[in-house]
C-alpha cells in the first residue's frame, strides 16, 4: 500500500519566511538595538527589488525571543537567512505569475477576516499595522504569495512522493532507539497551587504577581493541612477530591494516569521513583505549587509499538522527501534567475 500525505503549510514554513502580525499587547519586551547596517535595498530578483523593511521587522521579532544579547556576526547571519528566504519567496511568486496561477481573492479575504478577528477592534488592528510599518497591501501580497506557493509546490510534489509500508517498517527497525519510551509511573496527587484556580479566574496578572508571596504561603499551609489529614488515615482520594487545586484530576481523586519520566518537574519524578505502590510521598515543590503524591503502579522503559509509531514515521519520511524535492525545484528556479544581493 502507498501512502500520500501532503503537509504544504509545514513544508512552506521550512522554505519561506512569512509576514506575521502578532498582537502588540503580547510584546512586552523592548526592541533590542540591531547594531548592524542593513541597506534599504537588500536584494533584487529578476529586476524586482526586495526592501529591508520586512527583514528588520522579522529580525526584531527574533531578537525579542533570544534570552541573551547576540553578537553582530550572529545578527548578520540571521539577517542573511531572512533575506535568502525572501529571495526564494520572490522566485516562487514570479514563477506562479509565469504559470498564470489565479489569485484566490476569496481565500485572501477569508484569511484577512480571520486576522482582523484576532484583534478586539479595527482600531487595534490598524495600530498593529502602523507599529510594524506594514500596510494592508503588504499583508495581502504576502498572503497571495503564500497561497500561490502552495499551488505551485502542490503541482511539483503531488503524486510524486510514495512512502511504502516497507519503507516505514525499515525506518522503525533501523531506528528503534528513537522509539524508546522512558520509565512511567501511575500516581494520584493533591496540588496546592501557587496561583489557585479562583484567583486565576478573578485577578489580573498584575494582581497575581503582587500577591505571589501570599499565595505561596497559603499554598504551603494548604498542603500541610492535606498531609495532616492523610496521616490521620483519611483516604487519599477523598482528600484529593476535597482539597486539590488540580481541577482536571480532582474529581477522579487526583488520578494522573501513567506519566512518562521527564514530563513533570524533576522533583516530582524523584519523589515518585522513591515510592512503592500504595506509598505516599512527603511534600514536593514544583513550578506549579506544592504536591503530595501516591504511587499506584510503574512501567519500565519500553520500545513504542510499531503500529503506534507508523503514522508519525510516514509523516516524517514524507516531509524529508518533500523538502528535498522542494529544494531541488527552488534550485532550478535560482539557476534561471538573475539574483543580486546587496547585504
Amino acid at each position: 500500500m502507498k501512502t500520500r500525505i501532503i503537509y504544504f503549510a509545514l513544508i512552506l514554513s521550512l522554505v519561506f519566511s512569512f509576514i506575521s502580525l502578532e498582537n502588540t499587547t503580547a510584546q512586552t519586551r523592548p526592541t533590542p538595538k540591531l547594531n548592524i547596517e542593513i541597506p534599504k535595498l537588500v536584494a533584487r530578483v529578476n529586476g524586482v527589488n526586495i526592501e529591508s523593511k520586512y527583514i528588520e521587522f522579522r529580525l526584531n521579532q527574533i531578537l525579542r525571543t533570544v534570552p541573551r544579547p547576540l553578537t553582530v556576526k550572529e545578527k548578520t547571519s540571521i539577517a542573511k537567512d531572512l533575506i535568502e528566504k525572501e529571495v526564494v519567496r520572490e522566485l516562487v511568486s514570479q514563477q506562479g505569475k509565469k504559470e498564470n496561477l489565479e489569485i484566490d481573492n476569496e481565500l485572501i479575504d477569508k484569511e484577512m477576516t480571520s486576522l482582523r478577528a484576532s484583534y478586539s477592534s479595527e482600531e487595534d488592528f490598524t495600530k498593529a499595522l502602523k507599529a510594524r510599518n506594514i500596510t494592508l497591501e503588504d499583508i495581502k501580497k504576502s498572503m497571495q504569495i503564500d497561497i500561490n506557493a502552495r499551488q505551485l509546490l502542490n503541482a511539483q510534489i503531488k503524486g510524486k512522493i510514495n512512502i511504502s509500508d516497507e519503507e516505514v517498517k525499515k525506518y522503525y527497525d533501523d531506528n528503534k532507539s528513537k522509539f524508546m519510551r522512558p520509565e512511567a509511573y501511575h500516581t494520584r496527587h493533591i496540588l496546592a497551587a501557587f496561583f489557585p484556580p479562583e484567583a486565576l479566574r478573578n485577578q489580573t496578572m498584575k494582581e497575581l504577581q503582587k500577591n505571589k508571596e501570599y499565595f505561596a504561603r497559603i499554598a504551603e499551609e494548604k498542603i500541610d493541612k492535606a498531609m495532616a489529614e492523610l496521616k490521620k488515615g483519611t483516604d487519599f482520594e477523598e482528600v484529593a477530591k476535597n482539597q486539590s487545586d488540580d481541577e482536571s484530576s480532582r474529581e477522579n481523586g487526583g488520578d494522573l494516569d501513567f506519566i512518562y519520566k521527564g514530563v513533570f518537574d524533576a522533583s516530582f519524578d524523584e519523589a515518585a521513583g522513591k515510592l512503592k505502590p500504595g506509598e505516599i510521598s512527603g511534600k514536593i515543590k514544583t513550578r506549579f505549587g506544592f504536591h503530595v503524591i501516591q504511587l499506584i503502579d510503574t512501567k519500565p522503559s519500553e520500545t513504542a509499538p510499531f503500529e503506534e509509531m507508523k503514522s508519525g514515521i510516514q509523516k516524517h519520511l514524507f516531509l524529508e522527501e518533500a523538502k528535498k524535492q522542494v529544494a531541488s525545484y527552488v534550485e532550478e528556479l535560482r539557476k534561471k534567475a538573475k539574483i543580486e544581493n546587496f547585504f
